[in-house]
């Protein structure tokens, strides 16, 4: 294709950038949108963080659980659920962008469009940590009504924590946006997931009385390092240099997910493009 059949949207590396983030979040401002119109996911955002805070509170009560100590127990969960949204945010978010343009009858025209998928879903996983947010709210909100203690001596290293769980969550969507597509078996793939992972990454359960292999297992997961840190920052006043550690852990192996994501979409849209399955995405 010659320059002069370019779009000039598309003509220079820096048109293209600027296409593809009106494009991101163009993609997230309709994603947020759809969210609104539905009363009952109005309802259960901020429900769902209060249920299952409530629940895990009650279960470490009756259990008498001494590996956490008392007065850390709702912070540790609070965190929990912070992270357990995350997560929902890059597998309800990212990992089913396309799978949601299909059922809306529109995949054709993201997949033949000059933006990039990587930009639209991109869109959704930022829509997604939006509406995150008033969980996220919700449970800091309920934590400290029944309780909950935090302990904060360096503000920059709670900031930098919680920078680290949202670009940490964003490269995991992008690799799950891929996998899914390319397995063909989005459903399956994330209800099968989603309770190792909250396991693995220590959200409701110390990782320490996991056995070994698990423990290795969970430490390849970003958002267990993120974890990590934001307990730190959060719980018992850790300093950005003693948070140093997870921190980089969690831009390390995010970077891992990343690039797995790219390698994943670019190879799912070559395929869509070149055999014409749009309808198998």
């Amino acid at each position: 294709m010659s320059v002069s059949a370019i779009s000039p949207a598309f003509a220079t590396p820096g048109a293209r950038i600027r296409a593809n983030l009106r494009a991101t979040f163009a993609t997230a401002r309709a994603y947020l949108l759809r969210f609104a119109s539905n009363p009952i996911q109005l309802i259960r955002a901020p429900l769902s963080p209060i249920l299952i805070v409530g629940g895990f509170i009650l279960a470490y009560n009756i259990s008498g659980q001494t590996t956490v100590p008392d007065d850390q127990v709702i912070g540790f969960l609070i965190v929990g659920v912070f992270m357990t949204g995350c997560w929902s945010s890059t597998v309800w978010g990212a990992g089913f962008a396309l799978q949601a343009e299909r059922y809306y009858g529109t995949i054709g025209a993201v997949i033949s469009a000059p933006a990039s998928t990587l930009a639209v879903i991109t869109g959704y996983t930022l829509g997604s940590l939006a509406m995150g947010i008033v969980d996220a709210v919700a449970t800091v909100i309920v934590g400290l009504a029944v309780g909950g203690r935090f302990v904060i001596h360096d503000p920059l290293a709670l900031i930098l924590s919680v920078v680290a769980i949202y670009v940490s969550t964003i490269c995991i969507g992008l690799a799950f946006a891929g996998l899914f597509i390319l397995s063909r078996n989005a459903n399956s793939l994330s209800n099968v997931l989603q309770t190792p992972v909250y396991i693995l990454c220590g959200f409701y359960v110390p990782r320490t009385v996991l056995p070994d292999w698990a423990q290795w297992i969970g430490a390849g997961i970003p958002l267990t390092h993120a974890a990590d840190a934001l307990r730190g920052a959060s719980l018992t006043g850790d300093s950005l240099g003693e948070i140093a550690r997870p921190l980089l852990l969690t831009f390390g192996t995010a970077l891992v997910f990343l690039v797995v994501g790219i390698w994943a979409l670019g190879k799912a849209d070559r395929s869509a493009r070149s055999s014409g399955t749009l309808d198998l995405l």
